[in-house]
């Protein structure tokens, strides 16, 4: 049984692609990557994966609705990237939650 009965979708869909140095730090970027990795591989399995991988994957549309303040779209979408990584464990995990946490707290300042 699956955790949600259907889902609804408003406006268009991101396409299917990892996003590439999106962020400013080299840091973020590589942990972005990770996550990402690890978004496509358990996607089918796991309702946090595949959650991680669309948010991931609509960083760049999801400026569209924050034109002015890129920053501050880029840390809303953070939020709920790093939300649905909470279940992510293995290789580069830890250190790439953190350095992706550390990311949006800096463009939160911004």
């Amino acid at each position: 049984m699956s955790d949600f009965d259907f889902m609804i979708q408003v406006g268009p869909t991101a396409p299917e692609v990892e996003p590439s140095n999106v962020f400013k730090t080299a840091e973020a970027n590589e942990a972005l990557h990770h996550a990402y990795q690890w978004a496509i591989s358990k996607a089918s399995t796991s309702m946090h994966a595949n959650a991680a991988k669309v948010y991931i994957e609509a960083i760049e549309m999801n400026r569209a609705f924050e034109p002015s303040s890129p920053d501050r779209a880029d840390f809303t979408q953070l939020l709920y990237i790093i939300s649905n990584l909470t279940h992510w464990r293995g290789d580069h995990a830890k250190e790439s939650r953190k350095a992706l946490k550390e990311y949006s707290e800096t463009i939160k300042r911004a």
